[in-house]
C-alpha cells in the first residue's frame, strides 16, 4: 500500500458536503466551501446544481443542472458518512424538491441552508418558484437558515433597517420551520461606539434564544463570496461538534481574517 492511499485510509476529519453553483473564478459556491472545509479542519465534498459563468464582479449567467443529475451526484457519496452539510445556490423548484426529499430520505444531517437568490451584481440565481418550494420544503429540514438582509426581506416581506427588525425577520423565518436563523448584517450600516468605525451586526435565533454578534468592518475591501464562506465554516464547526452558537462566532471570525487579509493584500499591492 502505497503512502497515498495509507493517508486516505487514516483520513479520521469530519467529513463535509455542499450542495451549491460552480463559480469558475473560485471566489464562491463550491469551490471556496470545499477550501473552507478543508482550512476548518474538515475534508470536502460537492454536488454541484448550476454551472455559472462569472468573475469576481459579476455573474453573466447560469447553466442549471437538471434534478436528476443532482441526484446522481448525491448518491454515490451517501456510502460516505458526512458530518455537515450546506446548501447554496439552488436554483429551481424542481432541484429544490430533490434536495429536500435526499435529506428526508437518507442520513445527511439537517443542512445549514444559504438561501442564494440573487448575486451582488443583481442576477437573479434562484427561480421564484424555486424560492416558494426552499420555503415550504427545505426551510423546515434546516439547522441553520444564513439569509443576508436583502434575502431575509425577500423571505418574510419585513422591511429590515436595525436590529430590532432583523430579530423580527429571523423569529419570522423560524416560523416558517427552522430551528435557527442567522440574518447577516453586513448590507446594514451602523456607527461603533468605539472610534466610530462601522460595526457589522448578525442576529442569530436560536429556537427563540437570540445572540447578537457584532464585529468591525474591514474598510474599503469587497470580497466576493463571503457568504458561502461563512455558512461553509458554521457547517464546519457543527460537524466538528462545536454547538451552534460557538460555530457562528468562529465562522464570523475566519471570514473577517480572510477580509482582512485581502485588504491587506489591497493595500500592498497599491504601494
Amino acid at each position: 500500500m502505497n503512502g497515498t492511499n495509507r493517508e486516505l485510509m487514516a483520513d479520521t476529519r469530519p467529513r463535509a458536503l455542499t450542495i451549491a453553483g460552480f463559480d469558475p473564478s473560485g471566489g464562491a459556491g463550491v469551490l471556496a466551501d470545499s477550501r473552507t472545509f478543508i482550512a476548518l479542519g474538515c475534508s470536502a465534498s460537492a454536488v454541484i446544481t448550476s454551472i455559472t459563468s462569472q468573475n469576481s464582479e459579476r455573474v453573466f449567467g447560469a447553466h442549471h443542472q437538471s434534478a436528476e443529475a443532482v441526484r446522481k451526484q448525491i448518491m454515490p457519496l451517501l456510502a460516505d458518512l458526512f458530518s455537515c452539510v450546506k446548501t447554496g445556490m439552488l436554483p429551481t423548484r424542481e432541484v429544490v424538491n430533490e434536495v429536500a426529499r435526499l435529506f428526508r430520505e437518507t442520513d445527511l444531517p439537517a443542512p445549514v441552508v444559504d438561501p442564494v437568490i440573487m448575486s451582488s451584481s443583481g442576477q437573479r440565481l434562484m427561480d421564484e418558484e424555486a424560492l416558494e418550494t426552499l420555503i415550504g420544503e427545505l426551510l423546515p429540514l434546516a439547522r441553520l437558515v444564513t439569509p443576508n438582509t436583502p434575502e431575509a426581506i425577500r423571505l418574510t416581506g419585513i422591511e429590515i433597517a436595525c436590529e430590532a427588525e432583523m430579530r423580527e425577520a429571523a423569529d419570522a423565518i423560524r416560523g416558517m420551520g427552522a430551528k435557527a436563523v442567522l440574518i447577516k448584517g453586513g448590507h446594514l450600516t451602523s456607527k461603533d461606539s468605539v472610534d466610530e468605525s462601522e460595526e457589522a451586526v448578525d442576529v442569530l435565533d436560536n429556537d427563540g434564544m437570540v445572540t447578537v454578534f457584532r464585529h468591525r468592518r474591514v474598510p474599503n475591501v469587497e470580497l466576493h463570496g463571503t457568504g458561502c464562506m461563512l455558512s461553509a465554516a458554521i457547517a464546519a464547526g457543527l460537524g466538528r461538534g462545536m454547538t451552534l452558537e460557538d460555530s457562528v462566532g468562529a465562522a464570523k471570525q475566519f471570514v473577517w481574517d480572510q477580509i482582512s487579509r485581502a485588504a491587506n493584500s489591497k493595500r500592498l499591492s497599491n504601494g
